[in-house]
């Protein structure tokens, strides 16, 4: 468990080294960001939990399901609902959105599954 809390620690310090600030909002080069949907201590998590994009600009979520079950991907305040097929990866395209927003993840196939947030810095003008 200990060391599934270590990745899950590398993997979120990654993701928001990502984005640098300026004064006036935050840049980001990434185009398409890494999640995993997996069974950690016997429950169902989305690694990152809380995905950080900026503002403005489309971007691509890449989600690989690696347990043996499918499992929901939803973005409600979106519109979001898809559904991650067993052991592969499955591509969730984000419109450019609106900064300073934060929306919750859920899998709506599964409720007591842990949830994520999906948090939308403004970008730098």
């Amino acid at each position: 468990m200990r060391q599934a809390s270590a990745a899950v620690a590398f993997v979120l310090a990654c993701a928001c080294a990502s984005a640098a600030v300026h004064a006036d909002g935050f840049e980001s080069d990434v185009e398409t960001i890494q999640v995993v949907s997996t069974l950690v201590g016997g429950k169902n998590v989305y690694i990152p939990a809380t995905i950080v994009v900026t503002s403005g600009k489309p971007i691509t979520l890449s989600i690989f399901n690696t347990t043996d079950v499918p499992h929901g991907f939803a973005i409600p305040g979106l519109g979001i609902a898809e559904v991650l097929p067993v052991q592969q990866e499955h591509v969730v395209k984000l419109p450019a959105l609106e900064g300073g927003k934060i929306y919750g993840i859920q899998c709506q196939l599964h409720a007591p599954h842990r949830g994520g947030t999906l948090v939308v810095l403004p970008a730098a003008k």
